[in-house]
């Protein structure tokens, strides 16, 4: 049996989870649809799904229809949760782009539309609710046409007698066959010279063009009442068998979801892009030393997740219980095409505590199985106060995660300092020795060290130009650990990153030095050496992409000068402004909403992630932690020289 894993993608409310329920329904899977409203569908499993009315995580649900088993995956709507929609677009083999009739071409519409085509991923439309009083599908086409694709083919004529019904279209109709030729610059030289085009020239014409987003299939219906249910079911046999990829006997699979469900249960999924898997069987996982042995596994069968002995190639496998498979792990060679790249920067984060103290090994706990299933979620430690600091890519998310924590978990916590993340790098090159027996020196210890800034996005560069022979290896380690932990904080609060560290001279005091003597020394020699060379603040930025209308633009302009965006273009298309360049991430956090406020939804902002870049504005600084260790000897060494710094400063010397 032929296998097809199709995702439907759209903005909020437009009707995803109602449609999978009609499809569901249509093929006799389930006897009654149900109803997100109520809380009664199938794929809004989780609790809080359910009590906010919306998709949180991509589900599966799966149904025959023409002797071909179909994955339906049903994918987030929010902004926030667009990594899990990437991640879903990577295993499938085409993509419904749903649109309300009612509500029309909305900006999150857009931000999808434009995930697909970076995939490639065939794609056809589905205008939803045609059924609503006052809908002007003429004007959405030409939305369409103006804002996601230039060419489309409407495949229904819809006949509004006393219950609507369609009737389809010739494939290959006059004007079908103008707009398949408008999108071929082959078909259309041998057009405008006159040539015979064959149907079969057409036909693969069309199929490349859907392939890559330059065309797209439009078909209509009212999900909530089933009306073109059943066409568009044809029509994703009819429009994506075609894309599936040839099968490999050669095992090869990706993990794209990892899930917890509200009893704490654990389930890993996998697309089958080769071979085949069976219980017993033993995977070797890239960056795995074990191998994996597969001793029960379940598929999405009728609606229902159930267990199997075998999971064919192209079919998405289920692993329940525990397993040390991660989101991105694959078994062989991967569709270029299909692999997850974890690219994205956390840009906000929190102090997270919980409200009873003694639940503190319980919210650990809970954060690492959360963070398992939401590679954009981390937690770590302050290796100075040992409070649990939370990275994470949004609001929606902290929400979300707080709502789990508290429904899933049954665990109360207060969040305190959110904030963006920014970081730190030097401003010159700079040394500084702390020698032994040298006041104010306290340890057993000599070190030099050197830093230079390097270009941003380099990360920590380190090098020791202090031979093994000279000071041993224990020692030269103890140094490195000590500056990595005196990078954690520069000095405005943050980590210190994009920068280059010499050792370059060491001594000890045979027998009494000894690795601690280096690496409590070493952050301190560090901190003073990025005292002389100064620091600068980086923060995360975006690249953006901003439409909108024509009459908004003198607020446009207004706004991203307050916003500190920098503006590389402007143009006039199809009756919009659009800009592009790039923004700090901590003003562009809420620029979103004012922007669908005062463009009444017309406004799209599409982002993506840019790294960091110098700050703009306002420098943002970040309370340095104490440390109990370091404090007293830090003290002891910025008062002395700071005396030895004015006093060279008197005689017109600067101190070195």
């Amino acid at each position: 049996m032929k296998i097809m894993n199709i995702g439907i993608l759209a903005h909020v409310d437009a009707g995803k989870t109602t449609l999978t329920e009609s499809m569901l329904y249509t093929s006799g899977t389930i006897a009654e649809s149900g109803r997100v409203d109520s809380g009664s569908t199938i794929t809004d499993s989780m609790t809080l799904e359910k009590q906010r009315g919306i998709t949180i995580q991509a589900s599966i649900a799966s149904y025959q229809w023409n002797n071909v088993k179909i994955n339906i995956i049903d994918t987030p709507g929010h902004i926030d949760f667009y990594s899990e929609v990437e991640r879903s677009l990577s295993v499938l083999d085409g993509a419904v782009l749903l649109i309300s009739a009612k509500d029309g071409i909305q900006a999150q519409t857009r931000i999808l539309f434009d995930a697909i085509k970076k995939m490639k991923l065939p794609t056809l439309i589905y205008i939803n609710k045609i059924d609503q009083p006052n809908v002007n599908l003429d004007s959405l086409y030409g939305d369409i046409k103006d804002k996601l694709v230039s060419h489309i083919l409407v495949m229904q004529n819809i006949i509004k007698d006393n219950a609507l019904s369609f009737k389809a279209v010739d494939m290959l109709s006059e004007g079908f066959r103008d707009t398949i030729i408008e999108t071929d610059d082959t078909l259309l030289e041998k057009f405008l010279l006159d040539q015979p085009i064959t149907t079969e020239e057409l036909l693969n014409s069309r199929k490349k063009n859907i392939g890559s987003c330059n065309l797209l299939p439009i078909y209509h219906g009212s999900a909530l009442k089933h009306i073109g249910t059943r066409e568009l079911m044809d029509a994703l046999i009819l429009e994506f068998s075609s894309y599936i990829l040839p099968t490999n006997s050669k095992l090869a699979a990706l993990v794209y979801k990892i899930e917890r469900d509200d009893k704490l249960n654990k389930r890993t999924y996998m697309r089958i892009f080769g071979g085949s898997i069976e219980i017993r069987d033993v995977l070797i996982s890239e960056g795995h030393s074990e191998n994996i042995k597969i001793k029960k596994l379940e598929a999405s069968s009728n609606g229902k997740i159930a267990e199997a002995v075998k999971i064919e190639c192209g079919d998405i496998a289920i692993f329940p219980n525990e397993n040390r498979l991660k989101i991105g792990d694959s078994i062989g060679t991967i569709p270029k095409n299909n692999l997850i790249l974890h690219n994205n920067d956390l840009m906000m984060q929190a102090n997270i505590s919980p409200v009873f103290s003694a639940d503190r090994a319980s919210l650990l706990e809970a954060l690492s199985e959360l963070a398992e299933t939401d590679p954009l979620l981390q937690y770590k430690l302050d290796s100075r106060s040992d409070d649990i600091i939370m990275e994470f890519l949004g609001k929606v998310q902290m929400e979300v995660i707080v709502a789990l924590l508290q429904s899933r978990y049954h665990l109360q916590v207060k969040l305190e300092n959110i904030t963006t993340i920014y970081k730190e790098r030097p401003l010159n090159k700079a040394n500084f020795t702390a020698h032994i027996e040298t006041h104010p020196n306290p340890f057993w210890a000599s070190i030099g060290l050197s830093i230079e800034p390097l270009p941003i996005g380099a990360g920590l560069c380190y090098e020791s130009k202090v031979s093994y022979g000279y000071l041993n290896k224990s020692f030269q380690n103890a140094v490195e650990e000590g500056i990595r932990y005196g990078c954690e904080q520069g000095l405005y609060g943050w980590e210190v990153t994009d920068l280059k560290v010499c050792f370059e001279y060491g001594l000890y005091y045979s027998p009494v030095s000894t690795p601690a003597d280096f690496r409590q020394l070493a952050p301190i020699v560090f901190e003073q050496a990025l005292k002389k060379s100064g620091t600068e603040l980086l923060e995360p930025c975006f690249t953006f992409e901003l439409y909108v209308p024509q009459d908004c633009n003198a607020r446009v302009y207004n706004d991203l000068k307050k916003l500190h965006a920098t503006i590389e273009s402007i143009k006039t298309q199809h009756n919009e402004i659009v800009v592009k360049g790039k923004i700090p991430a901590r003003t562009s956090q809420c620029y979103r909403e004012q922007l669908s406020e005062y463009t009444k939804g017309c406004g799209v902002f599409l982002t993506e992630q840019a790294g960091y870049q110098q700050n703009i504005g306002e420098v943002f600084t970040q309370a340095r932690k104490p440390d109990d260790r370091l404090d007293k000897t830090r003290h002891l060494f910025n008062k002395a020289y700071e005396q030895i710094d004015s006093k060279d400063q008197q005689f017109g010397m600067k101190f070195i």
